[in-house]
């Protein structure tokens, strides 16, 4: 009975590890995030003050110094930017806070490709 249980428990775990092999595999190389669900994130927060690229008409003409979405990538390694959006992003423009967003870990990638699409058409122009 102990041996029966033994292969069981070894065919289980055995298995758990293809799976995650496998799963880990189908995944590899593909982009996390989604960009038209970053998109839609940026319109209902982020574009309320920021511009697409340098020269966009300004959203909110109280705000001046609010950087080009596309210039993040430019400036910064996007992938620094997960945990200050995890953490919450206290930066000022114009003097003014900028307000606090509640992100999950999905639409902070989502919003991560979608800021390295636009840093991707900035820097293609």
């Amino acid at each position: 009975m102990q041996k029966i249980s033994l292969v069981i428990l070894a065919t289980g775990v055995v298995a758990a590890g293809l799976w995650g092999v496998g799963d880990y595999m189908s995944r590899k190389g593909e982009a996390h995030g989604d960009v038209v669900r970053g998109q839609s994130i940026a319109e209902q927060t982020c574009l309320r003050c920021h511009t697409k690229f340098a020269g966009d008409p300004l959203p909110n003409p109280a705000i001046t110094d609010a950087p080009a979405l596309a210039s993040f990538g430019q400036r910064w390694p996007l992938e620094n930017l997960e945990e200050a959006l995890a953490e919450g992003i206290s930066v000022s423009h114009d003097d003014l806070t900028m307000p606090e967003f509640t992100l999950t870990p999905e639409s902070i990638a989502d919003l991560l490709v979608y800021f390295e699409s636009l840093t991707d058409a900035a820097n293609a122009k």
